[in-house]
């Protein structure tokens, strides 16, 4: 899946979010800004995100996202 697919998925999902890739390939790591985290645990910021794959994951289309979920 193209780093450009699953940012326009986050932002269809979590509208106010800024989205950024660094590395490269499997060993990329997906930054998320957004107010919609304030108040939430850094698990449930990364299930708010990972929920958003849900059908990825289980088609193996999308084998694992490394996430850091923060708060503007």
């Amino acid at each position: 899946m193209s780093p450009e697919k699953i940012k326009e998925m986050i932002q269809a999902e979590i509208p106010d979010s800024k989205v950024e890739f660094s590395g490269a390939d499997c060993t990329s790591t997906i930054t998320v800004v957004s107010a919609a985290f304030e108040g939430k645990s850094p698990i449930q910021r990364h299930r708010m995100v990972n929920d958003i794959f849900k059908a990825q994951f289980t088609s193996g289309e999308l084998h694992a996202l490394s996430i850091k979920a923060q708060t503007p």
